[in-house]
């Protein structure tokens, strides 16, 4: 199998948009385990929220566990108390509540000059002939921005309404969906490992 140099294999990882920094297991749940559970998002937007259900559902039921999406529970126009949130999974024999957010988010802009070449003269050389420098010249600018947010994703045990596992994500995408297929892998993974899902 071919190596990388590791000039490319730091570029690849810094070109990740995606990392799953920490997880956590609550030791005060030994060997409970869930069979079905309802995944949540909070992104600002409904339509952002309802994408987001639907594609890490997709992705966690692709690797073996039992997701079901939160707007079947909670519709996009609706803003109910988590009382009633966890009132309608329970009717429902929904064991968890598994809930991503944004933690915080920073935005940092740059400043990018468009730069051309310049021909500058600097007088006449030795043998008699005018001498031409290359200088950079500005001539316009444009700015870009890098937005970087930290993401908790945590699993609460219902009915107890308690944290059983969690997660904290670094990201810079801004697409919800995107977002939800970096971490499924990491989630599923996880939750078996912990021995919280089967």
């Amino acid at each position: 199998m071919p190596r990388l140099p590791l000039a490319a294999a730091l570029l690849l990882v810094s070109c990740v948009s995606t990392r799953v920094e920490s997880t956590w297991t609550n030791p005060a749940f030994p060997g409970r385990r869930i069979q079905s559970f309802a995944v949540f998002g909070y992104t600002g937007s409904p339509s952002g929220r309802i994408a987001f259900e639907e594609a890490l559902t997709k992705g966690l039921k692709q690797r073996g566990l039992d997701a079901i999406p939160g707007y079947n529970f909670v519709t996009y126009d609706e803003w109910p108390s988590r009382d009633e949130i966890v009132r309608r999974l329970a009717a429902k024999g929904v064991q968890a509540l598994l809930m991503s957010k944004v933690a915080r988010r920073s935005v940092t802009e740059t400043i990018n000059p468009v730069v051309v070449g310049g021909a500058v003269s600097s007088g006449w050389d030795s043998l008699g002939f005018y001498d031409y420098w290359v200088a950079p010249v500005s001539v316009a600018e444009y700015t870009t921005e890098d937005t970087q947010s930290v993401v908790e994703t945590v699993l609460y045990a219902l009915p107890d309404d308690k944290a059983m596992w969690a997660a904290r994500s670094v990201t810079r995408r801004t697409d919800p969906v995107a977002f939800a297929d970096d971490i499924a892998a990491t989630v599923a993974g996880d939750l078996k490992k912990a021995g919280i899902v089967p």
